[in-house]
């Protein structure tokens, strides 16, 4: 199926040039407001200032001998600062590359390598992790720093800024389909983190489509800013003049208090961090009181119905929006947002309620096949997504800056590896990614309608599914749970709450684990990778 039949054609035109059409007319009106501010540092790049500064970094970055087709490769929890010198590397038909700020040496040299960057970003705290990279390299490359002080054996970015701009000259020949404008990483939810080539064409095609999904005047997010949601948010919102407040580190404490500091009226949420939201009830009260928060968006992954219900309860005049999308395809699918705030489209199947994750927007087309046979699937029957989409990656980055296209089939699909099913409207419920579900004797289980139960529980905080092997029935399953403070709930009443509200085959055989905290990838995710080594222990985790 696809949203519209009669799609708006995507600008065949470079990425910097589809960014600033018309800008510096367009930001006339507000150019001394914040595009990017990072807290809590509060560095902030302004509308007015992103053109000129780009252009004088570019500039500078000429000067060193960075090329058309060169390669950026950062290591920092900047944002604001960060996008300023990406967009300088755009504006010279550069590539760039970031990557975890946790990573070992080992990988930074591997990816720099692979990637043959020869210019590298950091900040006074990753410094020390890629020089001890750069040391298992064969050769040179030019050190940029960010941050409030210059580090030596750097070009800082006071350094960059203080170019006349007179060495930039605009890239020739770029060609849209083809060149090269970010590697992406995926989140590494089902293994290591894999880079994601996407060209100018498929960048430009991402971020006009930004306009098919509700978007504020501000948003107020925590996201990793080498992965598709910085791209997308930061380079729509320079477009359409939204100021993005950006968490360099969460933390749950603080999380509020930014909140009624920046007052946003929106903020992005990933499902794990809004089953916490959800049960914080005297701060939602708090923020409903004061109604500047217009919308939720929830992206990374589903929302259980559970926590998406009771977010709308607790701020009943707040939208809530749910987006779908992967690196490689970009965003794929949005809920639609009713003039009056509503819940989030529920869908039974199985026996299980879903949340929907809207339907597909314009330029994507998908199919749901069974896993076993291949063939196509109708409403509501559950089998595995694919989509088709000019917008999609060229292929994941290889060594030697070679492009691997193979996760593309002979006729431009790509299969998602998630478990879903779509109604009759066209609307996409993910139910799981394939590589999480097992078996339970012949039946597939899905953890996540599970999770969903466990959540129901009133002394639930957050939880995670995972199966565990056994001889006779292949896998069985057992939650990792986490408590509300000050409840005392036990492992065995947990295990009659499923009980009663699932069949036999979807129950907890392998009992409950408590811990104080579940596992969370890179990518802000849930760590089912870490979470099934945790839920093979014999004893309850403390």
């Amino acid at each position: 199926m696809q949203r519209d039949a009669n799609l708006h054609s995507i600008p065949e035109i470079p990425f910097m040039d589809f960014i600033f059409k018309d800008y510096d007319e367009r930001i006339k009106d507000y150019k001394d407001r914040p595009w990017i501010m990072d807290i809590p540092s509060g560095k902030t790049v302004t509308f007015g200032q992103v053109k000129n500064d780009a252009i004088k970094i570019a500039s500078s970055l000429a000067r060193r001998g960075f090329k058309q087709g060169d390669t950026l490769y950062f290591v920092t929890y900047a944002m604001a600062e960060l996008f300023l010198v990406k967009i300088g590397v755009w504006l010279l038909g550069g590539v760039v590359r970031g990557c975890s700020q946790s990573e070992s040496p080992d990988v930074h040299a591997r990816q720099i390598n692979e990637s043959s960057a020869k210019f590298v970003l950091v900040d006074s705290d990753t410094i020390q992790v890629i020089r001890n990279a750069l040391e298992k390299l064969d050769f040179e490359v030019c050190l940029l720093s960010l941050g409030d002080e210059p580090i030596s054996g750097t070009a800082h970015l006071s350094n960059l800024l203080s170019d006349d701009g007179s060495a930039f000259k605009k890239p020739k020949d770029i060609n849209v389909k083809e060149d090269v404008v970010v590697v992406l990483h995926t989140s590494g939810s089902t293994g290591p983190p894999k880079g994601v080539v996407h060209t100018h064409y498929s960048c430009v095609g991402f971020i006009d489509n930004y306009k098919f999904r509700r978007s504020e005047k501000s948003i107020l997010a925590f996201t990793i800013n080498y992965g598709v949601s910085a791209l997308g948010c930061t380079m729509f919102f320079l477009k359409a003049g939204k100021t993005l407040y950006h968490i360099n580190k969460f933390d749950r404490f603080q999380y509020f208090q930014h909140i009624h500091t920046y007052k946003p009226s929106s903020i992005l949420l990933y499902p794990f961090v809004a089953n916490w939201f959800a049960q914080c009830d005297d701060e939602l009260a708090t923020l409903k009181s004061k109604g500047f928060l217009n919308l939720i968006s929830i992206g990374g992954w589903v929302l259980d119905p559970t926590t998406a219900d009771s977010i709308f309860e607790k701020l009943p005049n707040t939208h809530l929006q749910q987006v779908y999308g992967m690196t490689e395809i970009q965003m794929a699918a949005c809920t639609e947002i009713s003039e009056t705030p509503k819940k989030l489209e529920h869908c039974t199947n199985e026996g299980h309620n879903f949340t929907s994750s809207g339907r597909l927007q314009p330029h994507f087309e998908g199919k749901v096949l069974d896993l076993l046979t291949g063939k196509k699937l109708g409403p509501h029957e559950v089998g595995e997504l694919y989509l088709r989409t000019p917008l999609i990656t060229k292929g994941y980055l290889k060594p030697g800056n070679q492009v691997d296209s193979s996760l593309i089939d002979k006729d431009g699909w790509m299969k998602t590896g998630d478990l879903c099913f779509m109604d009759e409207k066209g609307n996409v419920y993910i139910k799981d990614r394939v590589k999480f579900t097992y078996r339970y004797k012949s039946v597939i289980i899905s953890p996540i309608e599970i999770e969903a139960v466990l959540q129901e529980h009133p002394d639930v905080q957050e939880t995670g599914v995972v199966g565990i092997p056994d001889l006779d029935a292949v896998h069985v399953s057992r939650a990792l749970v986490v408590l509300k403070p000050g409840r005392k709930c036990t492992a065995k009443e947990l295990c009659k709450f499923v009980a009663d509200r699932l069949p036999e085959h979807k129950q907890l055989h392998a009992g409950v684990h408590f811990v104080k905290s579940l596992p969370v990838n890179k990518g802000g995710k849930l760590d089912r990778q870490t979470l099934k080594k945790l839920a093979l222990f014999d004893v309850e985790v403390l």
